[in-house]
């Protein structure tokens, strides 16, 4: 019998690399997968690889975890699980610490398209939403869910913590919680901005604790005004992690010195009161005036005496113990100077956009580049997109934040469509462009303003 040709078997029985290139087609991209995805319960199967991935995510940093309530009273009971966002690594220890349920968690579009866990996440059934934008379509998958009796997992403040204190909660959220009327479980945690601070990409090793406890009943919550409701989640939801070090003295440690990043957030020296001119040297945050201080490995800062200070400054004691402070009063002083009718900033930027097509190429893309303005009224963006001269006008009163990543870059979402500014020359002026956006913002929305006075501890201090 004669051989059959090796061309004729081929066509017939592809070859391994052509299966695998036919399977690879096959393979919905991102963009495609969001397209047609309506959130559902989680597949339990699936919980259970990206519950055992998230614990991967963070065996190196483990957290003391505790609960207020038997737990086994909590198997496969409906709640809503409320979780602080000190740290971007919440969702995984939030994961860790409730493993009676898998729920389905409210995350940012951004946030779910990472290379390894996207597929996963669609399975758990995250609900998807825009940051700081109404979404009636998330709305309606929730009360959807909740009616087939999912569990809820929501962080009320939207973003994780920029100096390791509470950010704004939105009093809707009070609302909410009537509105479902669930149990509901509180997540809070000390240590776990202090481990993995915004301010910075690389980790530190140190206490991390996480508690829950239950904040409501269902029984209770039907008699509860909203006022009441949002009063007492204040209470037991606000956090300070450097406060809490201050008391606790807890030592942290990692590949750099604590001080590695902090000129990311603080650029406002409270000697000379200059803008950018501080610096990380080591262990030290150092200003161009002489000014010098030690973050030692419990956070703490170690001014330089006044007279250790060279003669291009006159010599004053440094005003702060906690960076928290100094953070606070630097938010003051930007709300000072936005107050201004000429108040303006320009930067020239590299535009990012979400990677929709190929995670393998990371989840943000190269879109185009050009300068920011923002004003008293706007955030505008004049360069290119995607080959083509643009400039788009952004509503300062649309937009709570501009917020910042962990690599400092200012993002946001803008009619459902997230946009990421990377600062060509200096990446430190990204904290004031959020700190203006945020202080502009809260100009022209009482209730937005009232929310971060509601969780602010620090007063203004004069100096």
């Amino acid at each position: 019998m004669a051989k059959e040709p090796k061309e004729a078997k081929e066509a017939k029985e592809p070859n391994e690399p052509a299966r695998k290139e036919e399977k690879k087609h096959h393979l919905p991209s991102p963009r495609e997968a969001l397209a047609s995805y309506t959130p559902d319960l989680p597949v339990v199967g699936v919980a259970k690889i990206s519950r055992a991935l998230m614990r991967f995510l963070i065996l190196g940093y483990p957290a003391v975890i505790h609960h207020d309530f038997d737990k086994r009273e909590m198997k496969g009971k409906q709640v809503l699980i409320l979780a602080q966002h000190a740290s971007r690594d919440d969702p995984y220890y939030v994961n860790k610490g409730y493993p009676f349920i898998q729920p389905n968690a409210v995350m940012s579009i951004h946030n779910v398209l990472i290379p390894v866990m996207f597929r996963l996440l669609l399975k758990d059934g995250v609900i998807l939403k825009a940051l700081y934008e109404p979404d009636l379509g998330a709305m309606r998958h929730l009360m959807r869910l909740h009616r087939k009796g999912a569990s809820i997992l929501l962080f009320p403040e939207g973003i994780e913590a920029t100096d390791g204190t509470t950010q704004p909660i939105h009093p809707a959220t009070a609302r909410l919680i009537k509105k479902l009327d669930m149990d509901t479980v509180l997540c809070t945690s000390h240590g776990a901005f202090l481990s993995t601070p915004r301010f910075d990409t690389i980790k530190r090793k140190g206490r991390i604790e996480y508690n829950f406890e239950m904040l409501f009943r269902k029984e209770e919550l039907k008699e509860m005004p909203e006022d009441e409701l949002y009063t007492r989640l204040l209470e037991k939801f606000r956090y300070n992690d450097f406060k809490w070090n201050s008391e606790k003295q807890y030592s942290y440690k990692g590949k750099v010195p604590l001080a590695h990043g902090l000129d990311n957030i603080l650029f406002i020296c409270p000697r000379c009161k200059k803008q950018y001119t501080m610096r990380v040297e080591g262990e030290k945050l150092v200003c161009d005036c002489g000014s010098v201080v030690t973050i030692d490995d419990k956070y703490n800062l170690i001014p330089n005496e006044p007279n250790e200070m060279d003669d291009r400054n006159n010599a004053t004691a440094f005003p702060f113990k906690r960076i928290d402070q100094w953070y606070s009063w630097q938010q003051d002083i930007i709300a000072e100077e936005v107050k201004h009718e000429d108040f303006a900033m320009r930067e020239d930027v590299t535009y990012l956009k979400l990677n929709l097509d190929d995670l393998k190429k990371g989840r943000y893309i190269y879109a185009g580049e050009g300068r920011i303005e923002v004003d008293r009224e706007h955030f505008r963006y004049i360069g290119t997109k995607d080959g083509e001269d643009v400039e788009l006008e952004f509503d300062i009163s649309r937009m709570p934040s501009a917020t910042i990543s962990k690599d400092q870059t200012n993002q946001f979402y803008y009619d459902g469509e997230y946009y990421r500014f990377v600062n060509k020359v200096d990446r430190r002026r990204s904290v004031k462009i959020m700190l203006a956006v945020e202080t502009l913002h809260e100009m022209g929305d009482p209730e937005r303003r009232k929310a971060r006075e509601d969780v602010r501890e620090n007063p203004h201090i004069d100096i």
